[in-house]
């Protein structure tokens, strides 16, 4: 019976004593390659989802501040959460623990959007959606990178340094508007934002599809992680569907100063008397959902 074809190809010869070596084929170094992907997976999603935890903690103590009367609106922002960290003891080194925890973060979108995921989908649309979250948090690597080594420098400029507030996306989506059908591109964006939180809210919130990715040590630890949950994505939803109708309404009036996101919307709930209980209730539910991000690093389903 004849023997299948082997997929190496075979370097030297036995017979001349020089010995011989298999070369990996390009199908077999792509193998290679996703097996090792697979295998960093689950350690990368673990360390990165600890980033987003401790980011999002930081981000709701800070909203809760602000909620207070404590600082200001324009030091809730990622980068302002980041900067927070500057000072705090050992803060150059946090900065750093910091901005390696968001690049497994990045990286473990990229590994997800190259082999997919057995737990959040491995479909086209799922595999878009990595890339996309990827892109961001691509972004998110670079100012914390930027703000470390700053820091590490011995600067001491904070919110100037990253362009406080909501200054660096009124900057942008000047520069949107500027291009070709940039009034769209604008508008689309805040139709996409609104979008996302209304998924968000649907299937999180409301169904709590997040559990499945969830594998808890007992009954009472998993519906703790579920409550909190729920309220962390209905607040972030919050947080998305504002940043989206200031969007929608920078592209209506054609004015980059009505962009406005997490931190002018929080600045807008603040200046309505019955804004203030969506601002407490949103900063809240920021905190919680930082909990809940460092709940799933640990009792998240092994990839």
């Amino acid at each position: 019976m004849p023997h299948p074809p082997i997929a190496c190809t075979v370097v030297g010869s036995p017979e001349a004593g020089s010995g011989y070596a298999p070369v990996m084929t390009a199908a077999s170094v792509a193998t290679s390659g996703n097996e090792l992907a697979r295998q960093w997976r689950d350690p990368l999603a673990r360390t990165g989802t600890v980033a987003r935890g401790v980011l999002y903690v930081i981000i709701g103590v800070l909203a809760i501040q602000f909620a207070h009367g404590d600082t200001t609106s324009d030091q809730v922002t990622q980068a302002g959460a980041i900067e927070t960290l500057a000072e705090q003891p050992f803060g150059k080194f946090l900065l750093v623990a910091m901005t390696l925890g968001l690049v497994c973060l990045c990286v473990w979108r990229l590994i997800q959007t190259f082999v997919g995921d057995p737990v959040e989908g491995d479909d086209a649309k799922d595999r878009i959606k990595y890339f996309g979250k990827a892109v961001i948090y691509g972004v998110l690597v670079v100012t914390s990178a930027k703000i470390t080594i700053d820091n590490w420098d011995g600067g001491t400029e904070t919110q100037q340094a990253s362009g406080g507030g909501d200054s660096q996306q009124q900057h942008a989506t000047s520069t949107l508007f500027d291009l070709p059908a940039g009034r769209w591109i604008v508008g689309i964006i805040g139709l996409v934002l609104i979008g996302a939180a209304i998924y968000e809210v649907y299937h999180h919130s409301v169904e709590a599809s997040f559990m499945k990715r969830i594998a808890p040590e007992g009954h009472g630890v998993g519906r703790g992680i579920e409550i909190i949950g729920r309220i962390g994505y209905a607040a972030r939803s919050v947080a998305w569907a504002m940043s989206g109708v200031f969007f929608v309404v920078a592209a209506v009036q054609y004015d980059p100063t009505e962009s406005k996101g997490l931190s002018g919307s929080l600045q807008e709930l603040a200046g309505n008397s019955w804004g203030r209980i969506v601002l407490w209730a949103t900063a809240i539910g920021l905190f919680l959902f930082g909990i809940f991000c460092l709940a799933e690093a640990k009792y998240r389903r092994r990839t």
